[in-house]
């Protein structure tokens, strides 16, 4: 049985989250019901996530078959007062849908609207689970990209009852790279490898690239592409940091991805989607 997701997405920021789409939407294993759009630190980010989101689709031709969800235009003002989107609403709805296994959130940008879902209702701690790229390395932590643009969404969720699975950015997500050898693999490989080529040219001038949140794919994906551990939950401090002497339940953590097992897959994966 496919794993059921939803993919929230501050797509416009960054090469990587494109590359993340195109490996959810091309494996069969996962059954993505939609893709939400988070904001990042720019003006418009979210509505520009949102175009990008649906730009990426229809390189892929999949424009017609996954919904996509306007989210929060800023970070949260307070732990108290969600940010009532489209994109909460439709995880809460989808949540409350679900009646064998989990809905997977995989959380790929700011989680600003997973933590107003929570707010609007926590009931949906029983059916869901998140995976969500962030934090630089366990157990310090130390501010990065996404959990920086909602501290106070960030709280919440480590506060919170919800499964949640860590992908620390900086190992083990660091270490999954495109490079230009990788030009014949992608490039060439229909509407959307070209553009994801494009992408890396023009970001990158030729060096290495993380593609980051591509981990947090494959850790919903497959147990295989993985390792992880199960800690004590820590409270997210203000300075990005973990404060271990305060904990509430569990957290897991990835603590080492199979990068060759899953540069393979991804490109596998656009060989296949050519094919057909």
């Amino acid at each position: 049985m496919s794993v059921k997701i939803i993919i929230d997405t501050d797509a416009k920021n960054e090469i990587d989250d494109q590359y993340a789409i195109t490996y959810a939407v091309l494996s069969k294993e996962l059954d993505v019901l939609g893709f939400t759009a988070s904001h990042y630190a720019k003006n418009r980010s979210m509505e520009k996530s949102y175009d990008e989101i649906i730009h990426v689709l229809k390189l892929l031709g999949k424009e017609k078959r996954y919904p996509v969800f306007r989210g929060a235009e800023t970070a949260l003002r307070d732990k108290k007062t969600p940010a009532d989107s489209p994109a909460a609403m439709f995880m809460i709805e989808e949540a409350q849908k679900i009646t064998e296994g989990p809905l997977w959130i995989v959380s790929i940008g700011a989680i600003t609207n997973l933590a107003s879902a929570y707010l609007i209702h926590p009931g949906i701690k029983d059916r869901v689970k998140l995976i969500w790229l962030a934090g630089k390395r366990w157990p310090r932590g130390g501010f990065t990209f996404n959990d920086k643009n909602d501290i106070l969404a960030a709280q919440i969720i480590f506060g919170s009852d919800i499964d949640f699975t860590l992908v620390p950015v900086c190992r083990p997500a660091s270490k999954l790279k495109i490079y230009c050898r990788d030009k014949a693999r992608i490039k060439g490989k229909g509407a959307i490898g070209d553009y994801l080529w494009r992408l890396f040219i023009m970001r990158r001038f030729g060096f290495p690239k993380p593609v980051y949140d591509v981990a947090a794919v494959a850790a919903v994906k497959s147990r295989d592409l993985y390792t992880a551990e199960t800690a004590p939950r820590p409270a997210f401090l203000d300075n990005g940091k973990y404060d271990h002497s305060m904990t509430v339940g569990e957290i897991k953590v990835v603590t080492g991805i199979n990068v060759e097992k899953i540069r393979a897959d991804f490109f596998a994966l656009l060989d296949g989607s050519i094919r057909k």
